[in-house]
């Protein structure tokens, strides 16, 4: 991570509004940007280790019981949202 030089900029009442930054640290920013934006793998192009590495690192975060029940009813209710505003 780079330290970055910043400087607040506030309006009349004092509440910042914006935040200025040095040109080289706007371009290192940038190049680290490109650098890390390349789109995601779907799951079809992985291969079976980097697929199994992708579940072991996202297992265990959910902590609401099991997600298909969830999933379904989160389903059902957006579903009848959906009839409710049809009528």
């Amino acid at each position: 991570m780079i330290d970055v030089k910043k400087h607040i900029v506030t309006d009349e009442n004092g509440q910042p509004v914006a935040v200025q930054i040095d040109y080289a640290d706007w371009l290192e920013i940038e190049r680290q940007l490109e650098e890390s934006s390349s789109p995601p793998k779907s799951a079809a192009d992985m291969t079976d280790e980097e697929f199994e590495a992708l579940a072991e690192d996202v297992s265990g975060h959910w902590k609401g019981g099991d997600g298909f029940e969830y999933q379904q009813r989160i389903r059902t209710e957006w579903d009848q949202r959906g009839e409710a505003s049809d009528e």
